[in-house]
C-alpha cells in the first residue's frame, strides 16, 4: 500500500519588468552638483564671516559689483535660456524612459537586447542552405537582414520564413525585411 502525497504547487513569480534606458540627467546631475557645491561654499563663507563679525562676505562683494547696473536686453535673453534649460532638465527627470529590450513570450520575463536579437537572427539566417553571409540591423520595431547567397531566388523567401518563425517567440515581433546583398557573389 503506497500513499502518494502531492507536493504543494510552487507559485510562479511575476515576470520581470522590461529594462529601461539610463537617465539622460546623469551628466547634467554632475554639473548641477558642482554648481550647487560652489553655492554652498559661497554660503558657508558668508556664514563664517557673519559668525566672526569681521571681514567681507563674497556675496556682499558680488552684490556690490552688480549694484547700479542698468537693465539690458541680454539679461532677459539669458534668463529665458536658463528657464528653458531648467524646464528641459525637469522634463528629463520625469519623462518615461524608453525600453531597451524586446520581451520573449515566457512566464519568466526574459528580455533580449537588440544586439542579441541581431546575433540570433544572423545565426538563424546563416543556417538556411545556400546562405553564404548575413548582416542584420535591429531596432525595437524592425529587423533588416541582408543576405549574400549562392544565387538561388528561393533562398530569400526561405530566410524570411525561418527568421519570422524564430521572431514569433517575441511578445511583439518586429517587422521583418530580408534583402539580397549588394556585394559580389562567388
Amino acid at each position: 500500500m503506497s500513499a502518494t502525497t502531492a507536493s504543494p504547487a510552487r507559485p510562479v513569480p511575476a515576470p520581470a519588468r522590461s529594462p529601461r534606458a539610463a537617465l539622460v540627467l546623469t551628466s547634467w546631475a554632475f554639473v548641477l552638483a558642482i554648481v550647487l557645491l560652489a553655492v554652498a561654499v559661497l554660503a558657508g563663507q558668508a556664514a563664517y564671516v557673519a559668525a566672526r563679525g569681521q571681514g567681507t562676505s563674497w556675496f556682499e562683494s558680488l552684490t556690490d559689483a552688480l549694484d547700479g547696473l542698468e537693465p539690458e536686453t541680454w539679461v532677459g535673453v539669458v534668463g529665458v535660456l536658463v528657464a528653458l534649460v531648467g524646464l528641459w532638465l525637469l522634463w528629463q527627470a520625469v519623462r518615461p524612459r524608453p525600453r531597451t529590450t524586446l520581451r520573449v513570450v515566457a512566464s519568466s520575463g526574459i528580455h533580449l537586447r537588440s544586439a542579441d536579437v541581431a546575433r540570433w537572427v544572423n545565426a538563424t539566417a546563416g543556417d538556411v542552405p545556400g546562405v553564404l553571409d548575413t548582416s542584420t540591423s535591429v531596432t525595437r520595431r524592425s529587423v533588416r537582414v541582408t543576405v549574400r547567397t549562392t544565387g538561388s531566388p528561393d533562398i530569400l523567401s526561405e530566410v524570411r520564413e525561418e527568421v519570422a518563425r524564430q521572431l514569433s517567440a517575441l511578445e511583439q515581433p518586429p517587422s521583418l525585411s530580408v534583402r539580397p546583398s549588394e556585394g559580389r557573389r562567388p
